[in-house]
């Protein structure tokens, strides 16, 4: 992903609407007359790159100011449709600690995943409770490091958390993905690739049909590769 910078000069350098060059003193005007508050001086430190964690709602009033979609700050689209007015997405963090998690546990706790978060050292530190007030939406204001943290952790785009076009199709996956958890077919799959190399193409056909036929008949599934491949798996 470009950073915040690069592409906030861009922007301001290049206004997708054709007008000239946007100073900072004129984009610090448009956001304060669209109801925002920020000022040149922060604007100018953001160009600069000597700040780089602006919060989601100056990332969502630069962006309007602008004329352009807030995901462009995270990597996505830069296109408004007609009266769209885009912003921090509420159900995006329960959503990924719902469906996104190892298939032999549970959702991740808060603690685990501020740990991840915090150790990596890429997106600064995150706080336990801070996650549950955004989980509990109590919270609505994340910085742009929190947002990559957080999407880092779950694998996501990070323009998931501002996007309901891209939310919408990435939440249509993630329900069948959880359909087919669900079904025994995640945890299915996953023990199977981990016992390729132990297992001769017979022994996997068999696999693969025995699960198919319990589907069908509608019976739950227990994975029977339990020991390591014997002299019977090339018979």
């Amino acid at each position: 992903m470009r950073p915040f910078t690069e592409v906030l000069n861009e922007l301001c350098n290049n206004p997708p609407d054709g007008r000239g060059k946007v100073t900072n003193v004129a984009l610090a005007a448009a956001v304060k007359a669209r109801g925002g508050d920020i000022g040149h001086g922060y604007i100018s430190q953001l160009r600069l790159g000597v700040k780089d964690n602006p919060t989601c709602q100056a990332i969502v009033d630069l962006a309007g100011a602008l004329g352009v979609h807030p995901a462009v700050f995270l990597g996505g689209r830069r296109e408004l449709h007609p009266a769209e007015q885009p912003g921090w997405r509420p159900t995006a963090v329960s959503t990924l600690f719902e469906a996104v998690h190892p298939p032999d546990r549970g959702p991740w706790s808060p603690e685990e995943v501020a740990a991840s978060i915090s150790s990596s050292g890429q997106f600064g530190s995150i706080s336990a409770s801070y996650i549950r007030e955004l989980l509990s939406n109590t919270s609505d204001n994340p910085r742009l490091k929190h947002i990559l943290g957080l999407a880092d952790h779950f694998g996501a785009d990070p323009a998931y958390f501002l996007d309901d076009d891209l939310a919408a199709r990435v939440d249509s996956e993630l329900t069948d993905f959880l359909a087919l958890r669900e079904l025994g077919v995640v945890e299915f799959v996953t023990r199977l690739a981990e016992r390729t190399g132990d297992l001769s193409p017979q022994a996997r056909a068999a696999a693969v049909e025995g699960f198919r036929q319990a589907l069908e008949v509608g019976e739950g599934w227990s994975f029977p590769l339990n020991s390591r491949r014997t002299s019977a798996d090339h018979t």
